[in-house]
């Protein structure tokens, strides 16, 4: 599986499905993260009944880089900062079904990178309409 990573983000593709995400340096900290996603991707999804869209959106940071912002009736939530051209570009290509995964990534103990989807099922499957 190859892992596209810069010091702060990672991506890789999941049966051609990006999984994006913060690359945290222990698998404790990266399930912290993870669960406070899911709950507030919970909370965004609820805010109005029988249509729960969220929308994504990248906002350009002063330094060039981006944040992924999701947006909701009433909430928005900031989950990724300091995307760089290259990573947010690679991410965008491979939306083809328009469904990415949210997710943590982590450090091994051995210095490989891990995907918290792969290795405890977590992350949060959001769609994307075009």
């Amino acid at each position: 599986m190859k892992i596209y990573q810069t010091n702060d983000v990672a991506l890789t593709f999941l049966n051609d499905i990006p999984a994006i995400g913060p690359r945290l340096p222990s698998k404790g900290d990266a399930l912290k993260v993870a669960k406070s996603y899911l709950g507030m991707i919970d909370q965004l999804s609820r805010e109005k009944k029988g249509n729960p869209r969220c929308s994504i959106r990248f906002l350009k940071q002063s330094d060039g880089r981006y944040t992924l912002v999701i947006k909701g009736t009433g909430m928005a939530l900031e989950t990724l900062s300091n995307l760089d051209e290259l990573m947010l570009q690679r991410f965008k290509r491979g939306l083809k079904r328009n469904l990415f995964i949210l997710t943590c990534f982590f450090d091994e103990p051995d210095g490989k990178l891990s995907c918290l989807a792969l290795t405890e099922g977590m992350g949060a499957v959001l769609y994307s309409p075009g």
